[in-house]
């Protein structure tokens, strides 16, 4: 980027929020990130990386974009609307990556609908649930044969050759899924699948976060509808959970040979939880954990986001 971006606190957390000390650490981060040059993706692996942005979102998924083009920018970038970006977002996402795919709400939902006209319950729950979009629409919306899922909180830090690897093999001898693993703790996603769902195959420790998935074999209206309609109501239309949950089903019904748990330089958790590897590829740093905006994991990750772009660790203030 060439010019100077005005940087406000609007910028950096739309809800204004002012903490002693971290103020001007984050508003010297996002003017780091700011200046950074625009990223240039290839597109050339054929593979799009889908992303749910919110306008909160927005410098983060940057961070992510950016740190993205550095270790791997021979895939496009997809951003999907949550219904929230302004004029404004757009605009400063097409500025910063120029090669990423935005769609916007309204055409998503226009197209979305018409696509589940024979699935009702999957387009209810769809409709009810934001979240579910980061699975629905990210396959439904493809254009790629392979799509990999990443979520705004996520940065790169290394070149992803497992994925490099995936991406260039026969469609009849690579996975069809592939995902971040998640424990330490209990997964949330899954909690309901033993009761309701007994006898069925799922992923158990996978963080929906970070997954990557042959579109074609791992996407299943028809699976989703009726597992959605089998639940009770309180569990298909939860405001959390049932997208986790929708994705370790459908990993399931591929079975082993089919699914790939990409290890620990992918799995999720901030970097403090995590152990200390060089090798370690993706940071999944869980912004809406305990925190309410993008000013507080700005202010909360700035050594992580740093090494996410390459800065030294003394150049953001």
């Amino acid at each position: 980027m060439n010019r100077t971006e005005d940087v406000s606190p609007e910028a950096v957390s739309p809800a204004g929020q002012s903490l002693p000390g971290a103020r001007d650490g984050a508003f010297a981060l996002t003017r780091r990130l700011l200046a950074t040059r625009a990223p240039r993706f290839t597109g050339r692996h054929g593979v799009e990386v889908h992303s749910l942005v919110s306008a909160d979102h927005v410098p983060l998924y940057l961070f992510a974009a950016k740190s993205l083009a550095r270790h791997w920018p021979e895939v496009t970038p997809v951003v999907h609307d949550d219904g929230t970006l302004t004029g404004r977002d757009t605009a400063r996402l097409r500025r910063h990556v120029p090669e990423a795919r935005i769609i916007g709400r309204a055409d998503a939902d226009r197209r979305v609908e018409a696509l589940l006209t024979e699935h009702p319950v999957l387009r209810a729950v769809r409709r009810n649930n934001v979240r579910v979009l980061q699975l629905v629409d990210y396959f439904l919306l493809s254009e790629a044969s392979m799509v990999v899922g990443m979520d705004s909180d996520v940065v790169f830090l290394s070149r992803p050759a497992k994925l490099i690897e995936w991406a260039a093999a026969p469609p009849a001898r690579r996975p069809a899924f592939l995902y971040s693993p998640e424990f330490g703790w209990e997964p949330q996603g899954v909690h309901w699948i033993a009761e309701h769902l007994p006898g069925t195959p799922y992923v158990p420790y996978m963080c929906c976060g970070f997954t990557a998935a042959d579109t074609a074999a791992f996407f299943d209206p028809a699976f989703l509808e009726r597992i959605l309609a089998s639940l009770p109501r309180e569990i298909s239309f939860a405001p959390r959970y049932v997208t986790q949950m929708a994705y370790s089903l459908l990993g399931g019904r591929l079975g082993e040979d089919r699914t790939l748990d990409l290890g620990e330089p992918y799995r999720s958790g901030r970097l403090t939880w995590l152990p200390a590897i060089e090798d370690r590829v993706i940071c999944h740093y869980f912004a809406s954990h305990e925190r309410s905006s993008a000013f507080d994991n700005l202010a909360g990750e700035g050594p992580l986001l740093r090494r996410a772009l390459g800065l030294a660790p003394d150049t953001a203030g």
